[in-house]
């Protein structure tokens, strides 16, 4: 498969907005069904909450990428300047956390402390779907790309016309959500205990990120010695999610 990086269009749309856009209203969709599989009235609180998981998730991603300038800029010893901000781009990690703050922020405004968890349960399955499709949008535009790679379902990626094999690391990242919509999704159907799922989200979206990182070959990412930014991310993101689970779990116990 042969991509020209800039020229690739999906129905008049750069393939990351359209990719993005549909994941979103796919997800969305998800979160709305699972709504009322689990019965829980959908009103306008719930499209409220969406909007503001949108807000943070577009607040998130700018931040971190931000964020992911200046410590790379810190880490080769160079001077931060404004071009930090204005050529930050998108991090998914950040639209993440962003998105799920916002989306707890929400909750707290509208429905005080006095709601379903299966409102958390339902957004929780229904993020691997975006993140599905917002990868295949990266694909297509040529970002977060592989390492070289020239075996067996490479991609081969034009740019300036200098054309170079890597590995479909955004297609195998895209799978690994999907698995993960799926394990969610069978343990919403099951959850009788009312598990918040989130954290299960968290840990095994942590877990894999750190993995593909090791096959990313793109600069952005951000090396820090062995490590890349996403992977210090991760971990911490990993760590924290136990120690919530551990806690979670003892206030369960002392009932």
């Amino acid at each position: 498969m042969s991509i020209e990086v800039g020229k690739y269009e999906i129905l008049g749309f750069p393939p990351y907005f359209f990719f993005s856009l549909f994941g979103g209203t796919v997800s969305i969709c998800c979160y709305l069904i699972l709504l009322l599989i689990s019965k829980v009235e959908v009103s306008k609180k719930n499209l409220f909450l969406c909007i503001f998981a949108i807000v943070g998730v577009l607040i998130g991603a700018r931040v971190f990428g931000v964020l992911t300038n200046i410590a790379i800029a810190l880490y080769n010893n160079k001077k931060i300047g404004l071009d930090v901000i204005y050529k930050a781009g998108l991090v998914y990690y950040g639209g993440l956390i962003g998105g799920v703050l916002f989306y707890y922020i929400g909750l707290r405004i509208l429905f005080k402390k006095n709601y379903d968890i299966n409102l958390v349960n339902s957004y929780a399955a229904s993020i691997p779907l975006f993140h599905v499709f917002g990868r295949l949008g990266c694909l297509f535009a040529g970002c977060c790309y592989g390492k070289e790679y020239h075996g067996y379902g490479h991609i081969n990626y034009v740019r300036d016309g200098i054309s170079t094999e890597t590995l479909p690391i955004q297609l195998l990242e895209s799978f690994m959500e999907f698995g993960i919509f799926c394990f969610l999704l069978i343990l919403f159907c099951k959850n009788k205990k009312k598990t918040n799922i989130l954290y299960i989200y968290f840990l095994m979206y942590s877990v894999g990120r750190f993995i593909i990182e090791f096959f990313r070959g793109d600069e952005y990412r951000g090396d820090f010695g062995v490590l890349s930014f996403s992977q210090i991310i991760s971990i911490l993101v990993f760590i924290i999610n136990i120690f919530l689970c551990l806690r979670r779990s003892r206030e369960n116990e002392s009932y």
